[in-house]
Formats: structure tokens, sequence, C-alpha cells
């Protein structure tokens, strides 16, 4: 039946073809970042962290939260790589 699903990929519409190639590779070890985070959460990692409530830390009125989530992302990737390399 795998066959199939192979001939049948030129009749399929972009999004469906793209889909069955990304399950066609989802398996490969180069695919996934082992440390991508969500931005979501960084959000809880970094209140959790820093013991206040995610909407205080988030709060727009003094810089931009995409800039706050990233320094936040930046500050957990290397704390995850330090961890990593000391086990």
């Amino acid at each position: 039946r795998a066959g199939d699903e192979e001939t049948d990929i030129h009749s399929k519409s972009y999004k469906k073809k793209k889909e069955m190639e990304q399950k066609a590779q989802a398996g490969s070890s180069h695919n996934w970042n082992a440390l991508f985070m969500r931005p979501e959460a960084v959000g809880d990692a970094m209140a959790a962290r820093y013991g206040v409530d995610k909407s205080d830390l988030l709060d727009d009125t003094d810089g931009s939260i995409a800039v706050k989530l990233a320094q936040g992302e930046t500050h957990l990737i290397a704390h995850s790589k330090a961890w990593l390399a000391k086990h």
C-alpha cells in the first residue's frame, strides 16, 4: 500500500504533498533541533525561574515581548548546553 501512496502524491494538492514529504522525513535525525523551544515554553520557564507571573514578565510597557522572549530563549539554550556538556 505504501507504493500506492507514492504514486498518489502526484494527484494531491501542494499542501498534501508537503505533508506527505514531511511525514516521510520525520524519522531523519537532521530534521529536529533538540534545543528548540516554543515561545510559550520560554515564557513559562522564565516565569518559573524568576518566581513571577508570566503576564508580569511579558508586560509590553517596558519593552518588546519578542525581544524578551528571544533573550530568554538564548539564556535557556545556553543553560541547557552547559548542562548537557556536563552530563
